[in-house]
């Protein structure tokens, strides 16, 4: 009996284990329950609240997704952003001030509070973090009124900072609690969404669908209109179109219904209840993902960053698509987008004979504005659990298919390699293909020119065997430096 309790106790542990994300480095570990999505860099890993398990098995759960948002601060990290230093005894004393400002009624903000800034996080993003208040919401979140409390949750002493707002026909509520733990500051940010509270009703869309109906009654309101169409807008009044489309609106708690307040808190609240803090250790965590249909881990540069989505169909097997990147690269290219430029285009009616010319000047400083500042990409995808026949005759007759299979692919590059223009161009290519009854494997290695001047080394791998299917997309520009232990791990993408 003793013997079958200890087992018992020991398959817990390993499940619990591997429903968990630990950075050891970081000093944390957060339940993530298999989420279907998720996102990890140096010092921030993020992720849905619903499993991969049960994505599928009601498709209305994707509507209620939380993501969940942990970053994370060293004491040297947080004396850069407060100017002086930190510890976690400076954080109790913080939450003790702010606590005895909320017993006694008083604004939180009457007095000063470092803690509470946080767009100077936003600023120290570029250290590997990325936070909720940086970029494109940071603008956004200052026209709102945040509520700010103190309180434990989940044992923890929590400095929550929350934000309740409606943009467009959803409703938003982010929180951020500040928690504190061997002289670290860790961020735990719960985004929430409902689209069906502001959502247009039944009967408003068929009045406006009435409406539009209507304003077309004579050929002389049609050719209005139509001269209404052509008519150029500003720059200046696209943009203001725009920003209303993606302008926020405070919302009081008291006009949500009750039922979506506890959703939201207990979504939060699972975050913080999941969220484990402990002694760091000193080695720093390697960012690394796992592919376990393809059998397959590749670690990524201490800069890099990796999104894996994770589907469990239903009797179907599992597919996985995972995309890393340079997070500095990616940074870099959001900086330096000439958001403007857009703004102009969006103001041209495309009935306007200029319309196509704009398009394509954007399409090409777009373009080139990604191209300048971005070096790597690497993309995988795999599916277990093949009952596909194509696959199994793939596999059956080995020679005959990979003649066939070599055929049709040389050709369709000799192809592409002759209708080259300016903006692609297929320079040179090799190909290697191997084919047996157990596996089957399409390498494909080739070098491309973007808008002429920026020149990429492209490798494209495809193979898989009886159970399983994989592809491996690895794009770097050919002057940039790149790992080599990241190059093998590329190389050797294939069963």
């Amino acid at each position: 009996m003793k013997k079958i309790t200890a087992l018992a106790a020991v398959l817990v542990l390993c499940a619990a284990h591997a429903s968990a994300y630990e950075n050891s480095y970081a000093g944390y570990s957060v339940k993530d329950g298999q989420p279907y999505y998720k996102l990890e860099a140096k010092k921030v890993y993020a992720y849905t609240n619903i499993s991969s398990k049960k994505v599928y098995q009601n498709e209305d759960d994707l509507k209620n997704t939380a993501v969940n948002i942990v970053n994370y601060y060293t004491a040297e990290d947080m004396e850069q952003i407060l100017g002086e230093k930190f510890s976690t005894v400076y954080f109790d004393a913080e939450y003790e001030k702010l606590a005895l400002l909320e017993r006694s009624q008083l604004n939180p903000k009457t007095v000063p509070a470092p803690l509470l800034e946080l767009d100077k996080y936003a600023e120290h993003d570029s250290n590997g973090n990325l936070t909720i208040q940086s970029k494109v919401l940071k603008e956004k979140l200052e026209k709102l009124t945040p509520l700010i409390k103190t309180g434990k949750i989940a044992g923890k002493k929590a400095i929550t900072i929350s934000y309740l707002y409606k943009q467009g026909d959803v409703l938003v509520k982010i929180d951020t609690s500040l928690v504190s733990a061997n002289d670290r500051l860790y961020l735990l940010s719960t985004v929430n969404t409902d689209q069906d509270l502001y959502a247009p009703k039944k009967d408003e869309k068929d009045a406006d669908a009435d409406a539009d109906i209507d304003d077309i009654n004579t050929d002389e309101e049609s050719d209005e209109n139509d001269e209404a169409k052509t008519e150029p807008k500003s720059a200046a009044s696209a943009k203001e179109e725009m920003e209303k489309a993606l302008e926020v609106e405070n919302v009081f708690v008291r006009d949500v219904p009750a039922e979506t307040m506890q959703r939201f808190d207990k979504a939060h609240t699972d975050l913080l209840k999941g969220f484990k803090a402990f002694a760091p250790t000193s080695t720093p965590k390697a960012i690394s993902f796992t592919d376990a249909a393809a059998g397959k881990s590749v670690q990524l540069p201490d800069d890099w960053f990796y999104g894996q989505l994770n589907l469990k169909y239903k009797d179907k097997g599992t597919f996985y698509l995972t995309l890393a990147s340079s997070m500095k690269e990616m940074q870099e290219v959001a900086a330096n987008t000439d958001y403007d430029s857009v703004y102009s285009v969006l103001a041209i009616p495309q009935a306007d004979p200029e319309y196509q010319k704009k398009v394509t000047e954007l399409y090409s400083s777009g373009a080139r504005n990604v191209l300048q500042h971005w070096n790597h990409l690497l993309i995988t995808a795999s599916v277990d659990n093949i009952t596909d026949a194509e696959i199994k005759e793939l596999l059956s007759t080995p020679v005959a298919n990979r003649l066939a299979v070599e055929s049709f692919i040389s050709e369709g590059l000799q192809r592409m390699k002759g209708f080259s223009n300016e903006y692609f161009a297929l320079k040179d290519y090799k190909t290697n293909f191997d084919f047996t009854q157990e596996k089957a494997l399409i390498g494909i290695n080739a070098d491309t020119d973007l808008l002429k001047d920026f020149a990429y080394n492209n490798k494209i791998l495809l193979s898989c065997n009886q159970k399983a299917a994989t592809a491996m997309l690895f794009i770097k520009k050919t002057d940039a430096e790149t790992e080599k232990s990241l190059e093998q791990q590329v190389n050797e993408w294939h069963f």
